[in-house]
């Protein structure tokens, strides 16, 4: 008995220790280092590593082994063992490619537009627009789990950069939803929308478009002469309502 606990105890001890292992941080210099130059100093190497996380609304643990709470010196920065990490080094060698291109426009000001990762992400994760997002989940988990979805972010994002939160989103997101034969998510989109921009006459047209996709001319007229209503100049409401042969 006593042999076998023997054994099983130095068995596990190297996970043990590796669980336990501890790095010095800052260090000294890079290890496995593969776009950045290894000639780099460690403190600018951090001050980059903090802005790609400030830009994609991460923390270090997306990329890089580690645990959230626990100190940075618990941390093995360079494992290769996380996906994100290989994504990350492709994306900066995008980036560069891009400035690279970007530098060899006619009449390019030097004090242009220089791309960063803030550039698309805007401080989350997954750089798509609002209308993308809130159509994949509403077709794939339902208008509930996107309906929770958009309360979330727009609890949480609303006044910055990350997404567009005009009545725009919802509406494409309606429309592309209704392309895809789903009404009901599509209804429930621009529903959603409605409580946020009650007096908007883009979702009342919105509204009317999908009705002529589904070939309901009395609705869609319904739809057309509301948005007309809310906002006597609607350009669009008024050319259907054109095309439809109505009365306004």
């Amino acid at each position: 008995m006593r042999r076998r606990l023997l054994v099983s105890v130095l068995t596990a001890l190297p996970a043990l220790l590796a669980a336990q292992a501890t790095h010095k941080f800052p260090p000294d210099s890079l290890e496995n280092v593969d776009v950045i130059p290894r000639s780099t100093p460690v403190p600018q190497v951090i001050a980059t590593m903090r802005t790609f996380a400030q830009s994609l609304g991460v923390r270090c643990t997306h990329c890089h082994v580690g645990e959230d709470g626990k100190p940075l010196t618990t941390y093995d920065f360079p494992s290769d063992d996380k996906t994100p990490k290989e994504i990350a080094r492709q994306m900066m060698r995008m980036v560069a490619e891009v400035n690279r291109r970007l530098d060899t426009l006619p009449d390019r000001d030097p004090e242009g537009l220089q791309v960063t990762c803030l550039t698309c992400h805007r401080g989350y994760v997954r750089p798509v627009p609002l209308a993308t997002l809130m159509t994949e989940t509403a077709s794939t988990s339902g208008l509930d789990s996107a309906t929770r979805t958009y309360r979330a972010l727009r609890t949480r994002y609303y006044g910055s950069d990350a997404f567009n939160f005009s009545e725009r989103s919802l509406n494409d997101a309606a429309l592309r939803l209704a392309r895809d034969n789903h009404p009901a998510e599509a209804a429930g989109m621009l529903a959603l929308n409605e409580e946020f921009f009650p007096s908007a006459a883009s979702i009342a047209s919105a509204r009317g478009t999908i009705a002529l996709l589904k070939g309901d001319t009395t609705a869609a007229r319904a739809a057309f002469r509301e948005a007309l209503r809310r906002d006597p100049n609607d350009r669009e409401a008024q050319g259907r309502l054109r095309d439809l042969g109505a009365q306004r």
